[in-house]
């Protein structure tokens, strides 16, 4: 199934579906209220930067074409593009951001990166850990290679010049109770227990 068959087949539809590799397959419903509330975060604090520079922020309704055999929705996007009421998918995804959950395989996830990389307009993948303070950010250089920046702190912010914004972690996790990533340590024996 193309791109285009997928989308008069979906409006056919009752569930929610994305199409990999030419097949549509079901998206999970029921997201955790921290999921929702971290979406809803990002959404309020990009909308207003992004639309200076002409860009619409949407959330998970918002499809994402990876290919001729593919279409994604996002957690949120962020589209600019001109305004046409009458599309079916971003034409001009910019900002991509997806939460992580426990119900998220992580091979998932990595074909997810892999076709948003792929896709020439998105420059920013976000990949957010709504329960533990955590965000990596993909972003595309003046080269076309990817960069991965990790976040870790609630005081840390995002810069997004590609639509005119930022984004403190502070302001993703409102209302929510993250908890802080685990820091490795490095523990020695004492020399006496130590075996010669």
């Amino acid at each position: 199934m193309t791109a285009d068959e997928f989308f008069d087949w979906i409006e056919r539809q009752s569930e929610p579906h994305e199409l990999v590799d030419g097949m549509p397959v079901r998206m999970m419903a029921g997201a955790r209220q921290s999921h929702n509330v971290a979406i809803t975060n990002i959404v309020v604090a990009l909308a207003p930067s992004a639309k200076t520079k002409g860009c619409r922020t949407t959330s998970s309704d918002t499809a994402v074409r990876t290919g001729q055999f593919g279409v994604r929705y996002p957690d949120v996007v962020v589209d600019c593009s001109p305004p046409d009421p009458s599309a079916k998918d971003a034409v001009w995804p910019t900002v991509v951001v997806e939460m992580s959950s426990p119900g998220t395989l992580s091979i998932d996830l990595t074909d997810r990166i892999d076709e948003y990389q792929a896709h020439d307009d998105i420059q920013v993948i976000m990949l957010v850990e709504p329960d533990v303070i955590s965000v990596k950010v993909y972003r595309r250089d003046v080269h076309g290679l990817w960069t991965i920046e990790k976040y870790d702190e609630l005081e840390q912010s995002i810069d997004l010049p590609e639509v005119n914004s930022s984004i403190r972690l502070r302001d993703i996790y409102d209302t929510l109770e993250p908890k802080s990533r685990p820091r490795l340590q490095v523990v020695q024996e004492p020399e006496s227990k130590r075996k010669p």
